[in-house]
């Protein structure tokens, strides 16, 4: 009995031994079978050396270029660091341990890939997690790696802003912005997750400390025009788009935002000036053609307003022409708004409605108000 016991246990070390024998020689399915097998016996259970060769295995099917090996276990990454991590914890002389730093480099770097691969498709979740255990791996005793991967914690940061993970973003944000990697985006990214979860204070602060050490980012300019324009005060707005402006005078959004700024504050012609330049830039800007109609729009109608005041029956019919004239010239704006975006709903119903006024005019305004009316129905 006793010496059929031995021969168990030597079989399994012998399985461990054979499992780095296909290892060696590439043969990663008998590899992983032989392995599969062998660690789990008590003669091998607690050897550090099984799981430094179960990790290796594992490691090498997450790396391997050969579909047909790197289908014998999706998790195989993540099997890998826990092998490593109990060699480690098995490893009470030492001696697995001075092996692995080579190991811990390349494996750092396979988490950060499948981060990155991750990231790319959209899955920021995974993106997330995998970053976090490269960054892990970085910092372990194995490693002890004294220099930041600044780049890995900015777009941990980012993942886990874009997974919806505010608090965890912040704290990798903040990070590395005090590492100084990527500082004006992170000044303008932590001001915007601050502004999401309803903390303007805080994200005013980011903002106005960013801009204070970067007047040249676009990014943080952007973001505080932004944060203006939605506030109480968008009044605050008109020195930072002056400064966009002055910063990049051919950027057709930055004269579309101040048009809408002074749109806002009342000063309707200069804002139509706004509109003006940014359509000389950018004649395709829906924003501005919507908005420049919308002002001369609302032009005509404080005259229509004006008109329907008067009390003469000749100067009223006289008044009201005028107006109907006005109508007709402001139909052009929105005419070409509706063919830069088609699917605007508010563009057509405002054509619809000046059709309508004017349908008695001039019979091509019925015909045109018809095919409005059924293309708003289908929508």
């Amino acid at each position: 009995m006793i010496l059929f016991c031995a021969s168990i246990g030597f079989a399994q070390k012998g399985k461990v031994n054979q499992a780095n024998s296909y290892l060696n020689a590439g043969k990663l399915d008998e590899a992983k079978k032989a392995i599969d097998e062998g660690i789990n016996h008590e003669k091998t259970i607690n050897d550090p050396n099984s799981y430094f060769v179960k990790a290796q295995i594992y490691q090498s099917i997450h790396e391997s270029p050969i579909p047909a090996f790197k289908d014998l276990s999706p998790d195989a990454l993540n099997i890998a660091y826990d092998a490593y991590k109990k060699a480690v914890e098995l490893d009470l002389k030492g001696k697995i341990s001075k092996k692995l730093p080579e190991h811990y480099k390349n494996l750092s770097a396979d988490f950060i890939n499948a981060g990155v691969d991750a990231y790319n498709k959209g899955n920021f979740t995974d993106a997330a997690k995998n970053f976090k255990i490269g960054l892990e791996i970085q910092n372990s005793t194995i490693l002890n790696q004294t220099t930041p991967d600044t780049t890995v914690i900015f777009y941990t940061g980012m993942a886990l802003k874009n997974a919806g993970d505010a608090d965890g973003s912040i704290d990798y944000l903040k990070k590395a912005l005090e590492l100084n990697y990527e500082a004006a985006r992170c000044y303008a990214l932590l001001a915007n997750i601050y502004k999401e979860k309803g903390n303007k204070e805080e994200a005013l602060k980011y903002l106005n400390e960013g801009y204070k050490k970067y007047p040249e980012s676009a990014e943080l300019l952007v973001e505080l025009i932004n944060f203006y324009l939605s506030s109480d005060e968008p009044g605050g707005a008109e020195k930072f788009l002056d400064a966009a402006i002055a910063q990049d005078p051919t950027n057709s959004s930055f004269y579309t935002a101040k048009g809408a700024l002074l749109e806002r504050t009342g000063n309707l012609e200069g804002a139509a000036e706004m509109y003006k330049k940014s359509l000389e830039l950018d004649p395709k800007n829906f924003q501005a053609q919507y908005n420049f109609g919308v002002v001369e729009l609302n032009k005509v109608s404080e005259h229509h307003k004006k008109v329907n005041d008067i009390m003469d029956v000749e100067e009223y019919n006289k008044g009201i022409k005028e107006v109907y004239a006005e109508y007709e010239a402001v139909i052009p704006y929105f005419e070409k708004a509706a063919t830069i975006n088609p699917e605007s709903k508010e563009t057509l119903q405002i054509l619809k409605e000046l059709y309508f006024k004017l349908r008695n005019e001039n019979p091509d305004f019925q015909k045109r108000y018809d095919e409005v009316n059924a293309k708003l129905e289908k929508m």
